[in-house]
C-alpha cells in the first residue's frame, strides 16, 4: 500500500511540473527566470540556484551535460534541444 501511496505522489508531483516553453517568448521569459536565478551573477546555475528558480532536481541533472555542479547556458540550450528531440521522437 505504501508504495501505491509513493507511486501516486511522484506521478502528481511530476504532472505538477510545467512543460517547457517550445515558442520564442517561452523561451526567452524562461531564459529571463533563469537569469534572474543566478543570485552570484556567475553566468551559470549551481544546484541550489536552480532549485530557488521553481526547477526540479532532475531537471539540474539532465541538463548538467559536463556534471560539474553548474548549468551554463550552453548546457541550458542543449540540454533544450535534447528534451526537443526526445518529444519528437514520441
Amino acid at each position: 500500500m505504501r508504495l501505491i501511496i509513493i507511486a501516486i505522489l511522484a506521478a502528481t508531483a511530476a504532472s505538477a511540473q510545467p512543460a517547457p516553453p517550445t515558442d520564442a517568448a517561452g523561451m526567452a521569459d524562461a531564459r529571463a527566470k533563469m537569469l534572474a536565478a543566478d543570485a552570484n551573477q556567475d553566468g551559470k546555475w549551481d544546484k541550489a540556484e536552480w532549485i530557488a528558480a521553481g526547477r526540479r532536481e532532475m531537471g539540474f541533472v539532465f541538463m548538467d551535460g559536463d556534471k560539474d555542479g553548474f548549468v551554463t547556458p550552453a548546457e541550458l540550450k542543449s540540454g533544450m534541444d535534447k528534451m526537443q528531440a526526445m518529444r519528437g521522437s514520441n
